[in-house]
């Protein structure tokens, strides 16, 4: 008879209810994409365009500046959030291939949509820049509420309401200080998120 060897230990039925249930549970975790990256880009290319109008409303930048750079974290988020969602289907089977590629193109479509939107209302003598953090808060908003329904994530969901009222609320917030809790509050939620839920799928 032949030894048996450690390469087929998965192949054994599990032992109890128990290890059945940590190996569903292990394999669902796999399926799901790891789309807590789209938290880290969004909440630092937020924090870069709220510091940079900060900055601006307070005197220590131009205008022309804070405007560069905003417009690399928007191209740089755009960029790394195309990217990550063209690759989400590397060692991902099953429908979550499909949403994690399709969830990821929304992503640079829909920030590149918000500049677009408020250059349109700026040209119509719109304050715009009350509308571009309250914009790109709500659209990213609803975004991540989205996401997290569809891969019924709770406090992902929480979150993204969380954000919806935080973008319906900045245009209440004064300048310069509407940019500092985009900068803060909205960028530091998006950081802090991700990173906690990156830890809850390394577990």
């Amino acid at each position: 008879m032949q030894d048996r060897t450690d390469t087929d230990v998965d192949d054994q039925p599990p032992r109890s209810p128990a290890d059945a249930l940590a190996i569903i549970e292990r394999e669902q975790a796999r399926q799901i994409p790891p789309y807590w990256i789209f938290y880290l880009i969004w909440g630092a290319a937020w924090a870069v365009i709220g510091l940079a109008w900060f900055a601006n409303g307070t005197g220590a930048v131009t205008a022309a500046t804070a405007g560069v750079l905003t417009g690399l974290a928007i191209a740089g988020g755009s960029i790394a959030s195309g990217l990550v969602g063209a690759r989400m289907g590397r060692g991902v089977t099953g429908p979550s291939q499909l949403h994690g590629a399709l969830y990821g193109w929304v992503w640079p479509v829909a920030m590149i949509g918000v500049v677009a939107l408020t250059v349109g209302l700026g040209r119509l003598g719109a304050p715009v820049g009350f509308a571009m953090p309250a914009l790109f808060v709500f659209v990213t908003g609803g975004l991540f509420a989205v996401g997290a329904a569809v891969w019924r994530n709770i406090p992902d969901y929480a979150l993204g309401l969380g954000l919806l009222v935080l973008g319906a609320a900045l245009p209440f917030v004064p300048a310069p200080w509407h940019a500092l809790a985009l900068a803060l509050v909205g960028g530091g939620a998006l950081v802090a998120t991700g990173l906690w839920t990156r830890a809850r799928a390394v577990r």
